[in-house]
């Protein structure tokens, strides 16, 4: 592992790469977001000191033969600053032996998987790994790293998970999620977004809008998947996809998936488990970000609710008609096409959030081109601003019928970026004004709300004696 960089000597390094961009043209408030959200070599050192730490803990309880495969972003090579990492321990009786899967429950299913090149259940006894995580925390316990620290248990769930914290006291640590995988296939689907994402001829502006839009989607509260929203890895396939399209058009696009990693998944190299991340220099310019992401929202505006009774497949490049059961949007896993990664969005967040955010968007991508300066940062800062409260259902809320859906301005009418800015900083100072108000009239309430202490009159209970005992 690198020597990982302070974090005071790392914002110098950006700060002079941000300065040397301006001075060559190429820097912008856009482009300075990308860069502030890539992993700093602090967060990759942690990853790759728990990765050591947990394979040879692996080898040690479970056999040489066990394995570690890392899933999510970090397989993807899209992983952001901040992002969590997640890794399977593949146990040896169920992992694969140089590339040739254990025999499986025989089926229907399975020999269609066998016939298409499509992975297997990848299923691993809940008991059996229930068993190897709590072995693996008493593991980590007893020895007692300052690297390394447990944070949850989560042995209840449907899929047991076993939550660490990597990296020194004092710094920003990495929260790692461990699991129990079936085979060396667990993550080929991110493998395959890897193996893409490398054919791209412009130097990482695939990786880089990938990271912008899962950014953006992040910021504006649109990943929640408990709530119905859309995942990031179905954001990454759709924006591959909308890079396909392009094919033979313009420098940055991508192949078909199908023409670059085959028809059959292949088992993951314990050996170089989490591949580099990608796109972690930035060599697309600030005009070339802002064109590529406003052509991105303009498809995902125009052409995207299109798709909604199609199949979209980045394996084949294609969209495809469907039959079925009615989803909001269907985005086919690689090597699964059976599986649907936007199977957790609902009809009322797709309509009543996320095109209306994607509409947002692409208005305010529109300006952005037009803008320059500090009214340019200030539109990237509205366009990226966090969204309602998380614990808030607001923004997943879908209109109700007799409620007038809200009128939506043309892009010409769209107010400034100064404009928006004052009218934001008005509706704060209202709302703490509404909330002082308010403060005060609770108090006031409890106030007049005491009431003095009285005493009965004696007649009173005289009477109430004489009607309980007659006598």
């Amino acid at each position: 592992p690198t020597r990982p960089i302070p974090n005071s000597s790392f914002q110098k390094h950006f700060r002079k790469d941000r300065k040397d961009a301006s001075q060559a043209g190429h820097g912008g408030p856009l482009r300075d977001l990308l860069t502030s959200s890539l992993p700093d070599p602090v967060q990759l050192d942690a990853v790759q000191t728990c990765l050591e730490h947990v394979q040879i803990l692996a080898r040690q309880l479970l056999g040489d033969t066990s394995a570690v495969v890392v899933q999510g972003s970090y397989a993807q090579g899209l992983a952001l600053r901040g992002s969590d990492l997640d890794i399977a321990v593949i146990l040896a009786e169920n992992g694969l032996q140089n590339g040739k899967k254990t025999a499986t429950k025989a089926g229907k299913g399975s020999s269609r998987s066998k016939r298409r090149g499509e992975i297997g259940e990848d299923v691993v006894n809940r008991r059996q790994a229930l068993h190897c995580l709590q072995r693996l925390a008493e593991a980590l316990s007893d020895a007692k790293l300052d690297e390394i620290r447990i944070a949850l248990r989560i042995f209840s769930a449907k899929v047991p998970v076993l939550r660490l914290h990597c990296g020194a006291k004092g710094e920003r640590n990495v929260v790692v999620d461990v699991s129990v995988g079936g085979s060396l296939l667990r993550g080929a689907c991110d493998r395959a977004v890897y193996s893409v994402l490398q054919e791209d001829q412009s130097s990482g502006t695939a990786a880089a809008l990938c990271r912008l839009v899962k950014l953006w989607a992040k910021r504006r509260k649109l990943t929640n998947t408990l709530k119905g929203g859309l995942s990031s890895f179905a954001l990454v396939l759709l924006t591959i996809f909308f890079l396909q399209q392009r094919s033979g058009k313009h420098q940055c696009s991508l192949p078909s998936q199908l023409s670059v990693t085959g028809p059959r998944a292949k088992p993951a190299n314990p050996e170089n488990c989490c591949p580099q991340p990608l796109g972690l220099e930035v060599v697309a310019s600030e005009k070339e970000l802002v064109h590529l992401f406003a052509e991105f929202f303009e498809w995902a505006t125009e052409e995207l609710p299109k798709l909604q009774n199609c199949a979209i497949s980045i394996g084949s490049a294609t969209a495809q008609q469907r039959t079925g059961r009615f989803h909001p949007l269907v985005v086919e896993v690689p090597f699964s096409p059976q599986e649907n990664a936007a199977r957790c969005l609902r009809i009322d967040v797709w309509e009543g959030a996320i095109c209306q955010e994607l509409s947002r968007a692409n208005r305010m991508v529109k300006q952005l081109g037009l803008k320059s300066g500090r009214a340019r940062a200030s539109l990237v800062r509205t366009l990226f601003s966090a969204s309602a409260d998380p614990e808030s259902t607001e923004v997943f809320q879908a209109p109700e019928s007799d409620v007038p859906v809200p009128y939506v301005p043309d892009p010409g009418s769209i107010p400034s970026a100064e404009e928006e800015t004052k009218s934001a900083r008005r509706s704060a100072k209202r709302r703490r004004k509404l909330e002082r108000s308010k403060l005060r009239g609770s108090k006031a309430s409890k106030e007049s709300n005491i009431m003095p202490e009285t005493v009965a009159p004696v007649d009173r209970w005289l009477g109430l004696r004489s009607l309980l005992d007659p006598r």
